[in-house]
């Protein structure tokens, strides 16, 4: 009797077995946007969006004579400065889609219709490349041409709201009369990353202190997961007067989520997007990955839409469907003397 081979009916038999395919897709990416999560919204009515700003005079003394006369109180008073009127270009951003007649129709698993799921995973990669251009880009305000928005960069880049944390010539900022347009950054003079340095928990009370001189009042600092953990690994460091927290089930909180400054408390929050290598700058080689900490009232940004995100069949090509996602937007910074950055950082 010839023996049994095993093997070649093993093989036969899994001919006849379905295939074990989950029905669902995993996406790795992340897809959060912690900062357009964080402001406000709004409408804009023209590609140029305005608004306008108004501060009050620095305290002095209001004493005056008795009896004293209108025009001897107007003489003597400081004259009040003028309301500041400030823009930012709308950005049109799109991506589109296309997918075979053969790819809608077949059963495939995860997908109950490829064209509405490429449309929903472009529509999430817009909003990431938004989150992208307003707070780690560098982007300036620009109405030529491709009309870009200006970033968090380009509008709060005064040097009385940046701290330097890295060496001389990291960072330059831009003339203070070029509103909306973002400083330069320079990591590269000898070998990467030679000028940056470490996040300190004194530059924190630096900017708070910045901000809190000039009227503002900041509630969240928002930097890449490299130097949020730095910030923790700092606050826990010897000479620190931090304590670990232990709960009742023996965990322990290694991290900081609440800063308490002298001018405040801050809400850290990491941004993952703010930690990606990204090429800014004038010659467009220069990584910005890691460079700053963004330390802002949310109240004082908002996104103002042109035209919200929507989706346009742009209908058959061939055996293909067509769809294109658009929208239409730009940042509005109420008053940029009331927020601040931290640059130079990532050092390590």
């Amino acid at each position: 009797m010839a023996a049994t081979n095993f093997t070649t009916n093993a093989v036969n038999a899994r001919k006849s077995e379905k295939e074990d395919l989950a029905n669902f897709i995993s996406m790795i990416t992340r897809d959060e946007t912690p900062f357009i999560a964080s402001v406000g919204k709004t409408k804009a009515k023209g590609i140029f969006h305005e608004w306008q700003t108004d501060e009050l005079l620095a305290p002095a003394s209001s004493a005056v004579a008795e009896g004293s006369t209108f025009a001897t109180i107007a003489a003597a008073q400081s004259a009040g400065g003028d309301r500041t009127r400030l823009g930012n270009y709308t950005q049109i951003n799109s991506k589109t889609v296309q997918v075979s007649g053969t790819k809608r129709a077949v059963d495939q698993a995860g997908v109950a219709d490829e064209y509405a799921y490429q449309l929903k995973k472009v529509g999430t990669e817009m909003r990431r490349d938004l989150e992208l251009d307003l707070v780690h880009s560098f982007h300036s305000s620009n109405g030529s041409g491709t009309r870009t928005l200006g970033g968090y960069q380009a509008y709060v880049n005064d040097a009385a709201n940046v701290v330097i944390a890295g060496e001389s010539g990291c960072y330059t900022a831009p003339d203070n009369t070029s509103v909306g347009t973002a400083g330069t950054i320079d990591r590269t003079t000898s070998t990467a990353d030679d000028l940056l340095n470490d996040i300190e928990l004194s530059h924190v009370d630096d900017i708070m202190q910045k901000i809190y001189e000039a009227g503002g009042k900041a509630t969240t600092l928002m930097t890449s997961p490299l130097n949020k953990r730095t910030l923790s690994a700092k606050a826990h460091g010897t000479g620190q007067n931090t304590v670990r927290n232990v709960d009742d089930t023996g965990k322990i909180r290694q991290s900081i989520e609440l800063f308490d400054s002298d001018f405040g408390t801050l809400q850290i929050v990491p941004n993952y997007i703010m930690g990606l290598a990204h090429n800014t700058g004038a010659d467009n080689t220069t990584n910005s990955a890691n460079f700053c900490a963004l330390v802002y009232d949310p109240s004082m940004f908002k996104i103002a839409t042109l035209r919200p995100l929507q989706e346009t069949e742009v209908g058959q090509q061939g055996d293909s469907t067509v769809g294109q996602i658009v929208e239409e937007c730009t940042l509005a910074v109420s008053n940029p003397k009331g927020c601040g950055m931290i640059v130079g950082l990532g050092g390590s």
